[in-house]
C-alpha cells in the first residue's frame, strides 16, 4: 500500500505552505507519487491560515516554512493553535535555530526537517508523523 493512503483507504489530505515554488512542486510531486491528495498549496502565512481556515476538518497534515511572506509560519502556527484542535503539523524550512525548532516542537508541532529535503527523508518523516496524535 501506498504511504499516502490511511488505513481506511482514502488518501491523507495535506495542506502545503512554502514561499518557493520550486520546492512547493518538488514536494508536492514527492507526496502525489505516494497516494497523498495535496488540498492546497500556500505561498504566504496569509494563504495559509485563509486555506486552513476552509479545509480544517479534512486536513490530515500541514507543512509549514518558516520564512513566508505577510504571515511568517511561525506566526500562522500560533494563529492556527488559536483556532483549536491543532492539525498534524510539519515544518519543512531552511531555518535551523536550535531555539525555534525547539519552541515549535515543545508546543504542538510534530516533527522538524531542515531544508534542502531529500525524498526518503520526507515520506519518512510524514509516515511517522501520521500515526501521532497531534498535541493540543
Amino acid at each position: 500500500m501506498q504511504a499516502g493512503i490511511a488505513p481506511t483507504g482514502r488518501p491523507y489530505n495535506i495542506l502545503i505552505a512554502e514561499n518557493s515554488k520550486f520546492q512547493a512542486k518538488q514536494l508536492q510531486q514527492i507526496l502525489e507519487s505516494e497516494g497523498f491528495k495535496i488540498i492546497g498549496v500556500a505561498e504566504t502565512g496569509k494563504e495559509l491560515l485563509q486555506m486552513y481556515k476552509e479545509h480544517k476538518q479534512q486536513v490530515d497534515l500541514v507543512t509549514i516554512e518558516i520564512f513566508l511572506p505577510e504571515v511568517d509560519g511561525y506566526a500562522a502556527f500560533w494563529d492556527m493553535k488559536d483556532m483549536g484542535v491543532l492539525p498534524r503539523i510539519m515544518f519543512i524550512s531552511e531555518e535551523n535555530t536550535p531555539s525555534v525548532v525547539k519552541t515549535l516542537l515543545d508546543n504542538g508541532a510534530m516533527d522538524y526537517i531542515i531544508k534542502p529535503i531529500k525524498r526518503e527523508k520526507v515520506l519518512e518523516k510524514i509516515k511517522e508523523t501520521l500515526v501521532k496524535i497531534p498535541k493540543i
